[in-house]
């Protein structure tokens, strides 16, 4: 913001003018905004959970007692197809669930190079069918952070696969960096894939908002809920038909573990 105002003094007239930086407020807001958002999300997810998670029981214990009293193979194939089906509902109710509630971990200090070495792992298979180039740049000295390993892989590995799935079959560029700046780690995902657009990347981390076809829009959601948990940030820059970049910083630990002879 610039505002400027005209003033009087001994040589005459002159303009004054100030320049306010309010990058970090409007930062801020949004966060604010997007927790909001979160809340009521969650609010509404453990309600209609509740009022599924009873009659759904009541299916699947009924189920359970026809399949011991029946004899007809046919009959046993449907309940067999509707019992499946049960726990997988019961299964999603317990997604939904985790994806809406603050996250439980259990914080030690851990080179995040090695967290990133193993999402990598994790995708390449991925990377090697759609032919996609990979670039990695990493600090010569490992960046400790306060972390829960194994979640903040997952959290990470959401965010990588769908920058390979944005990308296209053999023209896809995959650029993983990681710099040190002002006591954060700065980690950069970047792809060339098909963008995001202004409307969308404002609802990116809603949960059950998705661009894919079959997707539930748990992913990112779930993403955001574990960074926040480690006291961590997320920006998204993205340009429809040119690509996306996620922006990931955490606070750089100073218990650095010491080596035993």
């Amino acid at each position: 913001i610039i505002t400027a105002t005209l003033e009087e003094g001994y040589s005459g007239e002159y303009v004054q003018g100030i320049i306010h930086d309010i990058t970090n407020l409007k930062k801020a807001e949004k966060a604010t905004l997007l927790s909001e958002k979160l809340a009521v999300a969650g609010r509404l997810v453990r309600t209609l959970a509740h009022e599924v998670r009873n009659p759904l029981n009541n299916i699947t214990l009924s189920v359970e007692q026809m399949q011991q009293e029946q004899q007809d193979d046919n009959a046993m194939l449907y309940l067999d197809i509707i019992y499946r089906n049960s726990h997988r509902i019961s299964d999603l109710i317990g997604e939904l669930l985790n994806s809406s509630k603050p996250t439980e971990i259990a914080m030690v200090a851990v080179p995040i190079q090695h967290v990133l070495d193993n999402v990598i792992n994790a995708t390449i298979d991925r990377l090697t069918l759609k032919h996609i180039k990979l670039r990695v740049n990493y600090p010569d000295e490992p960046l400790y952070v306060e972390a829960d390993g194994e979640k903040l892989m997952l959290a990470l590995l959401n965010i990588v696969i769908n920058a390979v799935e944005a990308m296209e079959e053999g023209k896809g560029l995959l650029d993983i960096t990681l710099i040190s700046e002002g006591g954060q780690a700065i980690l950069r995902i970047a792809d060339n894939g098909c963008g995001i657009s202004e409307e969308n990347i404002s609802r990116l981390f809603e949960p059950y908002f998705t661009q894919k076809r079959n997707g539930v829009g748990l992913g990112l959601a779930f993403t955001l809920n574990i960074v926040q948990a480690h006291n961590g940030h997320i920006e998204v820059t993205s340009q429809p038909q040119v690509g996306t970049q996620f922006t990931v910083t955490f606070p750089i630990s100073e218990k650095v573990p010491v080596a035993i002879a």
